[in-house]
């Protein structure tokens, strides 16, 4: 590795036409859209169920919260394996009578099959959080809302939803921040492949240090996506400072 040089704002000016940078950041924002809506909605459905439960809410709490405790690499690995060309999901389709699919050797599919994985891994967190939301709502609302002859939608609607602000507004950044982060799934299913198509900025960044050895460009590329993640946890603060005012 070369000695450093003082290269002064050149690496932060070239950010506009460094196509690869580009890439991958259309690559994140791609993960991350497709990612946090679908968990979103689907954690807030199984916090509204799991919040009805009486007593066997903790087990179905921990049986939801059991992939959020293993480890990533773990998990990774478990989930290459069942995107194998010959895995049991592809057998699954073949018994369907559909064609194999090549979920981590396609650019097309590739990314899709890291979207599908983190719906089962990241749901199993946010459920959690969406639970403890719904448990503290006042229950005087929706008895109400009940005898006034509310139905369940307009409940949900006008009820729900603005009362869970605060927390679906913590989920929402955090989705995204976590979103921005990820590493491992990546780097274990496809290292950023086939054909750059799930090279993230944080695969980007750990190639550009450690397999080019250019640390002036992989340090401009952290400092973009630290201001990123520093951006939506402001307007997280702020979201949240803003409801309770209110």
């Amino acid at each position: 590795m070369s000695p450093p040089v003082f290269t002064g704002l050149s690496n932060y000016t070239r950010l506009a036409s460094d196509e690869q940078f580009l890439r991958s950041l259309w690559v994140t924002a791609f993960y991350v859209f497709w990612t946090i809506i679908p968990v979103i909605g689907l954690s807030f459905v199984l916090g509204g169920l799991l919040s009805t439960l009486g007593r066997s809410r903790s087990v179905w709490r921990f049986l939801l919260y059991l992939p959020s405790i293993l480890p990533f690499v773990s998990v990774a690995l478990v989930w290459k394996l069942m995107f194998n060309q010959r895995g049991p999901i592809n057998d699954a389709l073949n018994s369907a009578g559909m064609a194999s699919i090549p979920w981590l050797t396609n650019s097309a599919y590739a990314p899709w099959a890291l979207i599908f994985m983190s719906w089962w891994h990241a749901t199993s967190y946010y459920t959690i959080i969406f639970l403890a939301g719904f448990l503290t709502l006042p229950r005087d609302c929706f008895e109400a809302a009940r005898l006034d002859g509310a139905k369940l939608l307009p409940m949900i609607r006008h009820i729900t939803i603005p009362l869970m602000r605060p927390t679906i507004a913590l989920v929402v950044v955090l989705a995204t921040v976590n979103g921005l982060k990820a590493f491992v799934f990546q780097q274990v299913l496809t290292d950023g492949g086939p054909a750059n198509a799930t090279q993230i900025l944080t695969i980007l960044i750990y190639k550009t240090a450690f397999s080019y050895l250019d640390m002036g460009r992989a340090s401009t590329y952290s400092i973009v996506l630290f201001g990123c993640i520093m951006l939506l946890s402001l307007i997280q603060i702020w979201l949240i400072s803003g409801r309770r005012d209110a």
